[in-house]
């Protein structure tokens, strides 16, 4: 490939940025931190819907020589009412500092992709406390570590020892 002369305009230009110049995957990632999580585990009412009447017929038939035979059996299962009931729903927040220092609200809720709980580096370093009321439950972790990830504007992708959670990043701070 060339680069009709402006292979030296392009390394000049890399060297004057201060090497800015290096692969997008290598500075995709960066090291924030996650000082605080809140997993919520809500009890949402919800009606479940009923089911119409259903009819299933089987008939069993046999020939021998010129004499046919057979037996049919119905079975019907009657509709059903809809019903109600308690659905969980589940809520992530979390608290971060940033590589620049600021500090983030990320959220996330279960019909978000890739959605889920950050768990903690170093366990036994952290601290957990659970509140249940009204059949809900509420957990506060602190001090759970440094995290690789990854952001896309709005977006933060952490890599947890249980895999990868996406977050959203939330406006205002804490």
């Amino acid at each position: 490939m060339t680069f009709s002369g402006r292979t030296p305009l392009v390394l000049t230009t890399c060297l004057l940025l201060g090497g800015l110049c290096r692969s997008a995957a290598a500075a995709d990632k960066i090291r924030v931190e996650i000082v605080e999580t809140t997993d919520e585990v809500l009890m949402l009412p919800r009606t479940f819907p009923g089911t119409p009447e259903q009819t299933n017929t089987h008939c069993d038939a046999s020939a021998v020589g010129n004499t046919a035979s057979g037996n049919c059996t119905t079975t019907v299962r009657p509709a059903t009412e809809p019903t109600t009931g308690l659905m969980p729903s589940f809520n992530h927040r979390a608290k971060a500092i940033l590589p620049d220092g600021s500090h983030a609200n990320l959220v996330c809720f279960p019909w978000n992709k890739g959605c889920g709980v950050i768990a903690p580096l170093a366990p036994e370093k952290s601290r957990s406390n659970c509140e249940a009321t009204g059949g809900n439950t509420t957990c506060v972790t602190t001090n759970l570590g440094f995290y690789q990830a990854k952001r896309n504007k709005g977006e933060l992708v952490i890599y947890t020892p249980n895999g990868k959670v996406r977050y959203q990043i939330a406006t205002g701070s804490w």
